[in-house]
């Protein structure tokens, strides 16, 4: 088994990592969406962690202008699947789904969680790929943790603040 460099890396809104770098990747999640992919024989894995499904056309323009801006799905999926590649066929990836939690469940605007999960769905599909591990939506928050070698998936949930 090979020494991992580090412990852990927090994937913060708008990161993505893959490698093996580290043993553990984390992340926290409200109505932002995680997608967790690990290659069995390879022992490699990675994370995103994506605010909205896709910029405007006025945030795009900007998204463009700055390097490295994975805040979108449209955006890290694209960047995600090229490493994958890099590494081997698509289909050889576990994939996990997480996240999309409902932050203001009695608003009556449209739900990001929900887009936000919409989205990774249709990515997968597209991708014909298949979640082997989803928890996604509802009126909790989450706390991830993918463990590199083995590809386990740690999961907490929180009850998110009710407003009166």
């Amino acid at each position: 088994m090979q020494a991992y460099k580090k412990p852990l890396m927090t994937i913060h809104p708008g990161d993505w990592y893959f490698g093996d770098d580290f043993a553990k990747l984390h992340t926290i999640l409200g109505s932002c969406v995680a997608i967790t992919v690990w290659h069995p024989s390879l022992r490699i894995g990675g994370m995103c962690h994506y605010l909205l499904s896709r910029p405007s056309a006025a945030h795009l323009k900007i998204s463009r202008e700055i390097k490295n801006d994975f805040r979108y799905a449209s955006l890290v999926l694209k960047e995600m699947k090229k490493t994958m590649i890099y590494y081997g066929k698509m289909q050889d990836y576990q994939i996990g789904l997480f996240g999309g939690g409902d932050m203001f469940p009695t608003s009556n605007l449209p739900s990001i969680g929900a887009e936000n999960i919409a989205y990774a769905k249709r990515w997968l599909q597209q991708e014909n790929l298949q979640s082997i591990k989803t928890d996604v939506g509802g009126s909790i928050s989450r706390s991830l943790m993918l463990i590199v070698p083995t590809g386990e998936i740690q999961m907490k949930h929180y009850v998110m603040n009710q407003c009166d």
